[in-house]
This record gives C-alpha cells, sequence and structure tokens, in this order.
C-alpha cells in the first residue's frame, strides 16, 4: 500500500484528499491497484472536473435494458445517478461498467462525492469498474469471458482523456462481431445435429426405451414462482433416475440470450427441454425440430396473444400447466399432447414438520403473501408510461382504470362472471380509442396483459383491507408477506418484508392463523397448497365465478354422455338436480353460500356454454379437466366473500381442532392434486406416451 505523501500540494491537503486517502484501501481492493496512485490525486483534485450530463439515462419503459457504459470517472455524479435511477423486471439490475485508465482521477472523482456516497457507490451491486493503465485489457477480457451475455449497445463519454471513448467502441465493435460468430457456430453445430439420422433415432430410442434421460430444465431468475420451481423440478426428475440440468440467468444483472441456450443445448445434448412459459417458435433456431419441446405454461403471458404469424407447433411440441385456449387454436397444440396442471408444489420443501422456535416473529393471526401490493392507479399510470403509450393498447390502458372496478361491481352484485365483463370492457376500452372491431387476439391480449392483473390488484388489496379492518377491531395480528407493502398508502404498518422461498416460507405459512388467497384468476392457486401441505390453513376470497365453475364442470361431464330430462325452448339439456349426485354436491355447496342453484330443481348448460360444448366434438377432451372446487373440499367453510365472513373464519381458526382438521384434509388433496412429485412423473410419462 502506498503511503501518503510527505510534501502536499494545497489540492492534496483539504478534506477531498482526506476522503481520498481513507478511500484507498478500498479502492486498491476494489479495482486491483498498486502502489502510486495517492501521490496523483492531488493534481487530479486541483482540475476542474467535467460537468455532469443531465437528462434521461436510461430508455424508458425497459425491463431489461441492456449494460451501460461510462467513460470517464474524473466526475462520478453520472456515474452515481445511472446506479440510484436503473430499475429493471422484479430483481433485475442493469450491469453499469465504469472505464477510466487514470486511476488518480477516479479517485479523485470519488472523494468529490463525499466518504459516505463514495463507499456506497463502490458497494454497488452490478457495477463493474475498469481503472488503471490495463483498464482497456482488463475490459477485453471480461468480454471475452462473457461473450454469451448482452453486451453494452453504446459508449457514455464522460469527460474521459481524448480517444478513450473511441477505444472503447471499438472494443465494443469487436466483442459484438465475436458474439454474432460464436451464434453462427453454434447454428452451424445444432443443424448437423438436427440433420444427422442417427441422432434423431437415437433420441427416439431412449424416450421409448431408457430408465434415464437428459433432460434441459429452463428458467428465469426474475420471475416469483417459476424459478424455485424450476429448481424443484430438477430435483424431482434427479430423484426419478434422470440426468437434470437447469438453466437459468448466472446472476441479477444479466438476462439470457440465444446463445446461453445454444451452449447448453450442444454442450448438454438433452433428449428433451423443458421451456417456462415459452414455446419452441418463441426461441428461434435453438432447439432441433426432433427434440421433444415441452412448454410449461403457467402464466398468461403476452405472447401467447400477441397478434402476427407464429410458427404451428410440431409433433414432438407439448404443454403442461395452464392450458390456455390460445396455445391450441393460435399455435395448433393439440388436447393430447396438453397435460393440465395447476402449480405443482415440492413436498420436500412444504410439509407438515414443526417449525424452529427462532422462526417465532411470524406468528400471526392472518398471513397474506403477494407482491400485488402497488396501488391500482399507480399500476395503471406506470404500465402506460413504461411503454404502454407505444403500444397496440395505447389509451385504452387508461380507459381500463374506470372500466375495470365497473365490470368487477357487476360481476360481484349480479352473479355474473368477471373474465366475461373484463372482456366486454376491454373490447369497449379499445373501441373507444379507436379500434373498430377489436380482433379477438387483441382483446385476449389486453385482458391478460393489462385488465386481469389490475383486477386482481382491486381484488387482493379489498382483501388485505378487509383483513385489516378485522384485525383491528378484534386485536388480532395481519403480516403482509412481499414486496412493496411497507410503501402502501392504507396498509404498511402490517408490512413484514419478503419471504424467503423455502424454510421460511413454509413457517410463515404455519404460525399464521389463516393464509389468506385472493385472486380473480381462481380459487386453486400454489399458495393455497403451499400453505395446507405446510400445516397452515389456506382460505380464499370466493367470488361467483369460482361457484359457477363447479357447475360448469359436472354439465360438462354430464353433456353427450347423459341423457337429459328436459330441454329448454332453444333446445338445451336440463338435468334434475336430484337425480344426480354430482349436482346434488354443487347445489350444497351454492346452498352453503347463501345461493341457489338452477330454476325449478333443474339446471342446464347456458347458451355460451353450448357453443363451446359444440366447438369442441363430444367425446374429446375438454376444459375444465377437473372440478375446481375439489380442493379446497368446500368454500362454503374456508372461502369468504365479505368482511364479515372472514371476520368469522378468523375467529373459528383459532380453535386447534377447527384449524388443524382442515388444514390435514385440505393437505391431503394437495399432496394428491398439486405434487411436484406427480407433476415430474406425468410429465415424461405424457412426452413417452407419443413414442410407444
Amino acid at each position: 500500500m502506498s503511503a501518503v505523501p510527505a510534501v502536499r500540494t494545497p489540492a492534496a491537503s483539504g478534506p477531498a484528499f482526506q476522503v481520498a486517502t481513507s478511500l484507498w484501501p478500498a479502492v486498491q481492493r476494489a479495482w486491483d491497484l498498486s502502489g502510486g496512485v495517492l501521490e496523483g490525486v492531488g493534481a487530479a483534485l486541483g482540475e476542474t472536473p467535467p460537468a455532469p450530463k443531465g437528462g434521461t439515462i436510461w430508455p424508458p419503459g425497459e425491463s431489461f435494458a441492456p449494460p451501460l457504459v461510462i467513460v470517464g470517472a474524473a466526475s462520478t455524479e453520472l456515474l452515481a445517478r445511472a446506479v440510484a435511477e436503473r430499475t429493471g423486471s422484479l430483481q433485475y439490475l442493469p450491469r453499469v461498467m465504469a472505464i477510466e485508465p487514470r486511476a488518480e482521477a477516479a479517485l479523485a472523482g470519488l472523494a468529490r462525492l463525499g466518504e459516505g456516497a463514495a463507499r456506497e457507490l463502490l458497494a454497488a451491486r452490478g457495477v463493474e469498474w475498469f481503472v488503471g493503465p490495463a483498464a482497456m485489457e482488463r475490459l477485453k477480457d471480461w468480454l471475452n469471458e462473457r461473450v454469451d451475455n448482452p453486451l453494452p449497445k453504446s459508449v457514455v463519454d464522460n469527460g474521459a482523456p481524448p480517444g478513450t471513448a473511441a477505444g472503447v467502441a471499438k472494443i465494443l465493435g469487436e466483442a459484438h462481431a465475436r458474439q454474432q460468430a460464436t451464434m453462427r457456430e453454434h447454428a452451424a453445430v445444432l443443424r448437423q445435429w438436427a440433420s444427422n439420422r442417427a441422432n434423431r433415432t437415437a433420441i427416439a430410442e431412449r424416450w421409448r426405451t431408457a430408465a434415464s434421460l437428459r433432460l434441459l430444465v429452463t428458467t428465469s431468475r426474475f420471475s416469483t414462482y417459476m424459478w424455485p420451481s424450476a429448481i424443484d423440478l430438477v430435483d424431482v426428475l434427479a430423484s426419478l433416475g434422470h440426468d437434470a440440468r437447469l438453466l437459468v440467468e448466472p446472476d441479477d444483472h444479466t438476462k439470457q440470450t440465444q446463445l446461453h441456450y445454444t451452449r447448453a443445448m450442444i454442450d448438454f445434448e438433452p433428449d428433451g427441454v423443458v421451456l417456462l412459459n415459452y414455446m419452441r417458435p418463441h426461441l428461434g433456431p435453438v432447439v432441433p425440430p426432433h427434440v421433444p419441446v415441452v412448454t410449461w405454461s403457467q402464466d398468461a403471458m403476452g405472447h401467447y396473444f400477441a397478434g402476427g404469424r407464429l410458427a404451428r407447433s410440431g409433433v414432438h411440441d407439448f404443454v403442461v400447466g395452464m392450458l390456455y385456449p390460445e396455445l391450441r387454436d393460435r399455435l395448433g397444440v393439440p388436447e393430447e399432447r396438453m397435460l393440465p396442471w395447476a402449480n405443482p408444489v415440492s413436498p420436500m420443501k412444504f410439509h407438515g414438520a414443526p417449525v424452529d422456535a427462532s422462526r417465532e416473529r411470524l406468528r400471526c393471526d392472518v398471513a397474506l403473501m403477494t407482491r400485488h401490493s402497488e396501488p391500482p392507479a399507480a399500476y395503471v399510470r406506470r404500465v402506460y408510461d413504461q411503454g404502454g403509450a407505444a403500444s397496440t393498447y395505447g389509451k385504452a390502458i387508461l380507459e381500463l382504470e374506470r372500466r375495470v372496478p365497473e365490470a368487477m361491481r357487476r360481476a360481484a352484485h349480479e352473479e355474473r362472471w368477471l373474465l366475461h365483463e373484463l372482456q366486454t370492457e376491454c373490447t369497449k376500452a379499445l373501441e373507444a380509442t379507436g379500434t373498430r372491431t377489436p380482433v379477438a387476439s387483441l382483446v385476449e391480449g389486453i385482458l391478460q396483459q393489462i385488465a386481469l392483473p389490475l383486477a386482481d390488484l382491486h381484488f387482493r388489496q379489498q382483501a388485505a383491507r378487509w383483513a385489516a379492518g378485522a384485525c383491528a377491531r378484534r386485536g388480532w395480528r395481519l403480516h403482509l408477506y412481499g414486496k412493496g407493502w411497507e410503501d402502501h398508502p392504507e396498509l404498511a404498518e402490517h408490512a413484514r418484508g419478503e419471504l424467503a422461498h423455502g424454510e421460511e416460507l413454509r413457517a410463515a405459512y404455519q404460525l399464521a392463523g389463516v393464509t389468506i388467497h385472493a385472486s380473480v384468476r381462481g380459487q386453486n392457486h400454489q399458495r393455497v397448497a403451499e400453505a395446507a401441505m405446510s400445516g397452515g390453513l389456506p382460505i380464499v376470497r370466493r367470488t361467483f365465478e369460482d361457484l359457477d365453475r363447479a357447475r360448469w364442470y359436472q354439465l360438462n361431464e354430464m353433456v353427450g354422455s347423459i341423457e337429459p330430462d328436459g330441454r329448454t325452448d332453444d333446445g338445451r339439456p336440463l338435468f334434475t338436480i336430484a337425480d344426480h349426485p354430482g349436482l346434488l354436491r354443487v347445489a350444497a355447496l351454492w346452498s352453503r353460500c347463501g345461493r341457489t342453484l338452477g330454476q325449478g330443481g333443474m339446471v342446464g348448460p347456458t347458451r355460451r356454454e353450448m357453443a363451446i360444448l359444440e366447438h369442441c366434438p363430444l367425446g374429446k377432451p375438454k376444459l375444465p379437466h377437473e372440478d375446481p372446487a375439489w380442493p379446497l373440499i368446500d368454500v362454503g367453510a374456508v372461502g369468504f366473500s365479505s368482511e364479515s365472513e372472514l371476520e368469522a373464519i378468523v375467529e373459528r381458526s383459532r380453535s386447534a381442532a377447527w384449524r388443524s382438521g382442515w388444514s390435514a384434509a385440505i393437505g391431503t388433496r394437495a399432496r394428491e392434486r398439486f405434487s411436484m412429485d406427480r407433476f415430474g412423473r406425468d410429465l415424461v410419462e405424457m412426452v413417452r406416451a407419443s413414442y410407444r
């Protein structure tokens, strides 16, 4: 370490120099520098730093901005602002790269910030420093080692020495050329692999006969449920004897590219690939056509519904999870290659063993685990500002701010399906902004991407306010887990931060009197299964749609296979409720929730439902594939649709016998229907069956 010079210039005797001296040990480690820098800091502090640049640093509305390169660190204000202003999707933070060949100038720039701000900048995640005489060579080496990663697209000149920015731009150009060459090499290898008949035959034979398969599971760390669930799936596949590997981003500052996929394909040569929320056509020429691809469809992704042409699925394409009709109708996946599955849960992570006493801080009367903490009005404005204004939906997004609550009111008070009401409002919103007769894919896109998430915010936050009201009256404790609740204008006092997916989350379920699940998308969710399997008690905010889906499920099973007991004037079948056990169960459920099934003791499908049934030839599997009321046993007992009903359930949960009985009963069904073990086995078996 270099000593402080004995003779100092005036600039080397002031407060900034003292800051530089204090920072020097940390800087030396962070920047990999040897001695001799402090001797030049005094002169550097005497120089006038470049004026900080103004304006926007990051592109607006971009969830995965590429790395930002700032050349010149004599002034670090721009660098500090870039770090402070960066945003991304979930925990993604774009990387910031600082290049400065003059180490003494960079240290002077930090010193001018002040010691606290400088240390914070040095410790900031995702900031790469290339400082000192070897800065350019280190930058070259760093880029060479990360040829698969997204590369910077531009250079910001922050008062660097003449020629430095041009030199960095040249290095970046060479890196991009190297990346393109690598992509061409990979593409050639994959084409050769695809054209080799022996490879195709070998994979088919392994699926027919091999006990152990090479299976690649892909996911993104920039997700909530899917990343930990993909890890659980890999563990399950390995426990079944397969060689399973996970492809995921290496850190919070890197988004996967096509090169990550192609390199994994070449290095591993998998027999099959599981893609989370993407299908083979979405990736481009990455997976050879003879390698089976299983799309694990869990979320309503925009690319399922977006307009434009997309390659149809092939005979080696499969879908498991949430079976949106677009996957069948638009992308051509036949139902025999589709496996319905709602949110599998790992029984190794979520089980009923007693939790450690150190988790006692998690004990409460009511818990709600969700990231949906953003006020609805703020959500609308954010989505519009971050690219929505330039999207196909445009100003229809703003229209939905008032239309979605109106649709929710009608659905709640007039016994209508919220999904249908939201579809109507999406059509009206598009028409109000100049789109004449919006095509179905456009309506479905804005429904899935904007209207349903907005309705979920209203729905969940109203349930949270109900819980807060009940807890305030009764002296109970409410815990709101998830990012952002600490900033909520009404509910911040109940915020308890985020929970790690695993033992901490399991403990929170078990130590809560009840765990609320509230979603307009339905009552069956991994949250319900996780809570019950952990020894907790899940309760759900029910809707008329939840009850009516149970009716529709029973009729869906009966029409075409059981002779009707009567017909409506327009020919629709009618069934006598008392003569059919399935309908009797639904009628009892409706009665417990204060409603009456059918009219005059008979019930039948609506005109809309008959149109769906007529579209699917009788005898062919139709959605839904299972009774949505089955996992929770009785949403009359563990469901609520008002604050008073919620309060009554929480009161009942204070009886240990009542709570443990319902928890065990729901947990048994959850393990049967939602277990990741069964999911992994059924996924592999579906693909195997196609090769027999």
